[in-house]
């Protein structure tokens, strides 16, 4: 029996909040302490293709891809709300995936910005055109795809949504979204926000939530959909490209990483310290994409970064993200756990632990699941715990001789989404950042990504382009209008000669 005090969230088809054809619900609990925050529809199919269907319909038979003036005014009504929503829409994602409240706060404002962005672009959508001849032109226009899935992962739901969204939005495509089944709280809040914005046609945006083996592969293969961005696993993103082949669709993947943090002794040491600690992502216990979780230290300087990275992340404090004083939050689940502690293992086999290395049961900590953050060092290169993404609060110190072993170390892995170079040289900096297999690589710094500048991976870290122009073009296709002209003239000269 469903509780009455607790929220239900249903499907969002065609301007409609309905349970469509699902006859079960997902219970929704809080990672930190195992309490239900809120149920939720889980979608079948049908509901998906009904979803799809709205898209198309609603795609077809408005205004909604002409019409820029609309896009951008509602793009920054969206903006406004969001922004005005971070007090009440923040401790929501906290609750539903475990992140300290300070990153939820930021991860609101950061889907705003994007919003706001993408907005200033609606009607700055710009095509060419080339004169091919004395009587030739061409126009090259940029249109809307059409039918846009957009499936999304649990620990960034709403920027990570928001960065695709926006730009589909500002390019005219009509979109169903399917968030991850574990957060789905917080994005339903936020079409709540889609569904008062008058500018918006009922059935341009829709929403279900349901199993990835089911309802995220018929968005995937349904013919009517031509676009699926995806942000999550590698192995997920893999199976969504096969997927997607058979009709040909276009694909944006934001995949895993493994992404490097290099530090030179002529570096900033505190400050770099610090920064590749924070770049580790320990404070949403490692569950982040761009994660630095391999951090190179040149060998002179190996001793004072161990000793530095023990004290810094064994003081880190674990807990309920609610509270204020949490620096370090629950990984998202139960198997979660599990999987990352099966990694814990396996590096105590091929590295040396430093610090961490075991779950935290004490005191309130038991209901939750908690993992002291954790650093291994001597880590070998081809070491499981160097080469995967574990999605946790762990660590791998790898050392270096020289830039050229620095590089070759960075770039050996599958993955290629980010790196960090902290050093005081700039040319070292820029000729290593050259050489680095990444889609973004940072100096002196680490995470900062905005929604001007464009972001994405080499490699196994995915395909496409995110933020910035180049994510605007993705949700688009490059139509070529051929002109000749008729010159009276000419023809007339013509048959004179003849």
């Amino acid at each position: 029996m469903i509780a009455e005090s607790v929220k239900t969230y249903r499907n969002y088809i065609g301007g409609e909040w309905s349970d469509g054809h699902a006859t079960e619900r997902l219970e929704i609990r809080d990672p930190a302490n195992g309490e239900l925050v809120y149920y939720c529809t889980n979608s079948t199919v049908e509901d998906a293709r009904a979803a799809i269907a709205a898209a198309q319909h609603a795609f077809e038979h408005t205004d909604w891809s002409e019409n820029a003036v609309a896009r951008a005014r509602a793009l920054y009504k969206l903006a406004d709300a969001l922004r005005a929503s971070v007090d009440w829409l923040a401790p929501l994602l906290t609750r539903e995936g475990g992140k300290p409240l300070a990153i939820s706060r930021a991860e609101v404002m950061r889907g705003a910005d994007a919003l706001e962005y993408y907005a200033g672009l609606a009607r700055n959508l710009y095509g060419r055109s080339i004169n091919l001849g004395p009587n030739e032109m061409a126009i090259l226009l940029r249109e809307p795809v059409g039918v846009v899935s957009i499936i999304t992962p649990w620990n960034m739901a709403l920027s990570l949504l928001t960065r695709s969204l926006a730009p589909a939005l500002a390019a005219g495509n009509a979109v169903v979204i399917k968030p991850a089944s574990l957060t789905p709280g917080a994005t339903a809040e936020f079409i709540r926000m889609i569904d008062e914005t008058p500018e918006i046609p009922k059935g341009i945006v829709n929403y279900v939530v349901g199993p990835g083996g089911t309802v995220g592969a018929e968005l995937v293969k349904h013919p009517a959909v031509e676009m699926v961005a995806f942000t999550g696993d590698t192995s997920t993103g893999k199976e969504i490209m096969r997927l997607a082949a058979d009709g040909l669709k276009k694909v944006s993947l934001e995949l895993g990483g493994k992404s490097p943090s290099i530090l030179f002794p002529d570096a900033d040491f505190g400050r770099a310290v610090r920064s590749a600690l924070s770049g580790a992502s320990f404070w949403h216990a490692g569950q982040v994409c761009v994660a630095g979780t391999r951090i190179l230290v040149q060998e002179s300087i190996h001793d004072r970064f161990i000793e530095e990275a023990r004290k810094q992340a064994g003081s880190l404090r674990v807990g309920p993200g609610l509270d204020k004083s949490t620096q370090v939050g629950p990984v998202i689940s139960e198997g979660q756990l599990r999987r990352v502690l099966q990694y814990v293992e396996t590096g105590k086999r091929e590295a040396e632990l430093v610090v961490g290395g075991q779950r935290l049961t004490e005191g309130e900590l038991a209901k939750g699941y908690f993992i002291a953050p954790t650093v291994f060092d001597r880590v070998p290169v081809d070491a499981k715990i160097a080469q995967e993404e574990i999605f946790g609060p762990v660590v791998s110190v790898l050392t270096f001789k020289d830039e050229e072993e620095a590089a070759a170390i960075a770039n050996a892995t599958v993955y290629g989404l980010a790196a960090a170079v902290y050093t005081s040289d700039i040319n070292k900096a820029l000729r290593l950042a050259k050489r680095i297999k990444s889609g973004m690589v940072w100096i002196n710094t680490f995470g900062r990504l905005y929604p001007n500048a464009e972001m994405g991976g080499y490699k196994q870290s995915g395909l496409g382009r995110s933020y910035g122009l180049e994510g605007l073009r993705e949700f688009t296709e490059l139509k070529h209008i051929n002109i000749h002209l008729h010159d009276p003239s000419a023809a007339g000269r013509r048959g004179g000669e003849e």
